[in-house]
């Protein structure tokens, strides 16, 4: 079955002290960054929730690369919280494919944005 418009996939984790953005300080450690999830992190969930969708509907020999994100980190989460993304299936164009992505946590968005991948042979 071929990925179409409006297919949606969502994953739940639980933000960990290795992805707050005072772990990514440890060759900077003057910037004294908070122990929140970090915007990298975010955007790898992101990123997974995309690709997960993308190779169940992978032709045989394929998997997807992300191409662009353009997204916006709203609110701070810390570790010990649940973050839930949401990607939708907003365009298709032969092997490419945008996504409409959202981050949640308990209390509302914590971040939105838009996210590209294509197919590739592996």
């Amino acid at each position: 079955m071929a990925l179409e418009v409006g297919m949606k996939n969502s994953v739940t984790l639980t933000v960990t002290d290795e992805m707050c953005a005072d772990h990514l300080d440890s060759q900077l450690p003057q910037l004294e960054l908070p122990h929140v999830l970090s915007t990298p992190s975010m955007i790898n969930l992101m990123e997974l929730t995309c690709a997960e969708v993308m190779n169940k509907h992978a032709d045989e020999g394929k998997c997807s690369v992300g191409m662009a994100v353009d997204i916006k980190h709203v609110a701070a989460t810390p570790p010990g919280k649940s973050v839930t993304c949401v990607a939708e299936v907003a365009e298709t164009d032969g092997r490419k494919v945008l996504f409409n992505v959202t981050c949640t946590d308990e209390n509302g968005k914590i971040g939105f944005g838009t996210h590209r991948r294509a197919y590739i042979k592996k």
